[in-house]
């Protein structure tokens, strides 16, 4: 038998899986349960409960692939008006939150969401002024418009009669289609 060293075995020589010298970067290769399998690229439709049919494996801890998070600063929550976030990607907005640094006083603020000028539907933020404190969070979850192509604006458009200081971070979740 010859002295080979492995990285030298063609293709046809290499031990399962075979294909491993044409395989595309990023990419897994994936049993197809009958002996052999291709090499893809992993997306959500690999990551279920089904899919991974492994006890020891908790799949609620696998990241979804295609969900992106996208955080923006209104730095002045006591003059109404529109705020402005580009959706980087195509996607639909699934949640909203919001989280307030200070106390706000007079009346409660209103976070609308805005898609060329139309509500999301479900797309409205209350930040109560009772009891606000900072690291209060408010959430909404966007069910209908709420559909954005890759650098679609974003309006969040803020009524306020609030007189103090305080500002928000919004974080915008959105899965990717």
């Amino acid at each position: 038998m010859a002295n080979i060293e492995h990285s030298s075995i063609t293709d046809p020589d290499i031990h399962e899986p075979k294909g491993i010298a044409a395989a595309a970067v990023d990419t897994l290769y994936i049993a197809d349960g009958a002996g052999s399998g291709a090499y893809a690229k992993i997306d959500a439709d690999n990551v279920t409960d089904d899919s991974l049919d492994i006890d020891t494996i908790d799949e609620t801890s696998i990241k979804n692939l295609n969900t992106v998070f996208i955080t923006t600063r209104i730095p002045d929550l006591t003059t109404a008006g529109s705020h402005w976030v580009v959706i980087p990607v195509a996607g639909t907005i699934e949640n909203v939150w919001s989280v307030i640094d200070a106390t706000i006083d007079t009346a409660d603020i209103t976070l609308t969401l805005e898609r060329s000028g139309v509500a999301l539907t479900g797309g409205v933020i209350t930040i109560a002024y009772s009891g606000s404190a900072a690291g209060d969070v408010d959430t909404c979850a966007p069910s209908a418009n709420n559909d954005m192509t890759a650098a679609l604006p974003l309006e969040i458009v803020m009524a306020t009669t609030n007189t103090q200081a305080a500002s928000a971070v919004i974080t915008i979740e959105l899965a990717v289609t």
